[in-house]
């Protein structure tokens, strides 16, 4: 058996993603400016713009027990960061509400915020107290139809209750659930972290080894599998939400980038069939009965990634036409083909929720962004610019993207808009190959 020390054996890995970049990148192939505009177009049907839309006015909660003034602002404040970011209507600036007080449906005039400056459509409104435990109690009403459409309570942490509140109006407003109460796991040294949606609550959810890499939810959020190097060779796990395990991979090979399928399979890659080559399988969730999807001797196939939507396709990433670039196929591994036709490196390939679009890692020589594309057209959109940007993940509710970032001068979790606007950091202490889910 040789002898390789577990962080060489990584870096060995990440050689394989990443050998091929610096020669290809300057053979890389634009979109037109109608081409970028194109793709724009059908991203505007799913982000509303600033301006666009119904409006949605967010009147001050009020406290109505004493000595909760600072839940209350942490949930005025929560409240209006996750609506804004939620980017499904236009919302007020306060500045321009009314400044009558609104703790209940009793104090709504109607008149006030439908007239200028607010002219809203909607306004969301209610009061916490503390009798036992804080709660809140919530409201939404249609300002033009006087329908009230929410009267809910919540009770907790006034973080919390403010998510369940945000993801109440989305729901309501698009018909989607929202992402306020969503999760994303990370990787944070050698460990798998998780935290809320908007950064708040980092806590470990994995430390089973010396090192963890290439975490990945279920589409439906109930299993996250990674890779561990725990025995010394990279295998995988795969653990429940409240972090049972439940499968994963024991090969005597390097094996990696696990993606878990709507039917509960397993694809990863590996180098188990011993030609040479890191290949695509897929097996059953606790390893069993693998199955070799592509047969590519020399090559490198590795990152693939189930629609989420069918679980009748995988995308992955090969370097079997010289370049590393996005490759989709059958699950069954028939019909093998480039989603585009570039130079340059692709790499990180994730599906939205509806199986409409890929995003992926794309650049060269050092220079790495985040680009999605239409699965039908192949058409291209890049989404970021500064410093170098990787690992993107789709959002529940096919919206929004995490992705790695080191603009900052270090590697950390960022989000933005499908259109590539709102990029914002959410990590602090550090954080490279988020997922995100529900």
């Amino acid at each position: 058996m040789f002898d390789m020390s577990k962080e060489k054996l990584f870096t060995l890995i990440v050689t394989l993603l990443l050998v091929l970049a610096t020669a290809a990148a300057g053979s890389a192939q634009q979109e037109t400016p109608q081409q970028q505009e194109d793709i724009r177009k059908q991203i505007g049907t799913i982000i509303v713009t600033p301006g666009a839309g119904p409006n949605l006015a967010l009147a001050d909660f009020v406290a109505r027990s004493a000595g909760i003034d600072q839940a209350v602002a942490t949930f005025n404040q929560v409240l209006a960061a996750d609506l804004e970011f939620a980017a499904v209507s236009g919302v007020v600036g306060k500045s321009l509400n009314p400044r009558t007080a609104l703790p209940d449906p009793a104090s709504l005039r109607f008149e006030e915020w439908s007239a200028d400056p607010a002219r809203a459509d909607y306004v969301a409104f209610g009061n916490l107290q503390e009798s036992g435990g804080l709660s809140a109690d919530t409201y939404l009403f249609d300002v033009k139809t006087r329908q009230q459409l929410i009267a809910s309570r919540h009770s907790g942490d006034p973080r919390r209750m403010a998510h369940e509140f945000a993801d109440e109006i989305v729901k309501l407003l698009t018909g989607r659930d929202g992402i306020a109460t969503s999760r994303i796991a990370y990787v944070a040294g050698d460990s798998i972290n998780m935290m809320d949606y908007d950064g708040f609550n980092p806590r470990r959810f994995a430390s089973d080894g010396p090192l963890l890499r290439f975490p990945q939810f279920s589409p439906d959020g109930r299993y996250l599998a990674y890779v561990s190097y725990k025995t010394g060779v990279p295998n995988i796990v795969v653990r429940s939400g409240d972090g049972a395990l439940v499968g994963g991979t024991s090969f005597n090979s390097t094996t990696s980038s696990p993606s878990i399928s709507p039917g509960g399979q397993l694809a990863f890659s590996s180098a188990i069939s011993g030609d040479g080559s890191m290949e695509i399988y897929v097996s059953n969730l606790d390893g069993s009965n693998p199955r070799r999807l592509t047969r590519t001797p020399k090559s490198v196939n590795i990152s693939p990634r189930w629609n989420p939507r069918t679980g009748r396709e995988i995308a992955f990433i090969s370097d079997r036409g010289g370049s590393p670039q996005v490759y989709v196929m059958d699950a069954s591994g028939a019909n093998q083909r480039p989603l585009v036709a570039r130079g340059g490196h692709a790499d990180s390939p994730s599906w939205s929720p509806d199986g409409r679009y890929l995003a992926f890692t794309y650049g060269g020589a050092g220079s790495f962004q985040v680009f999605i594309a239409d699965v039908a057209s192949g058409q291209l959109l890049q989404l970021t610019s500064q410093g170098r940007n990787e690992s993107p993940s789709w959002s529940p509710d096919g919206r929004h993207l995490a992705f790695q970032s080191n603009r900052t001068g270090r590697w950390e979790i960022w989000q933005m808009h499908i259109d590539g606007s709102g990029q914002r950091q959410v990590s602090r202490g550090g954080g490279r190959l988020p997922t995100w889910a529900k």
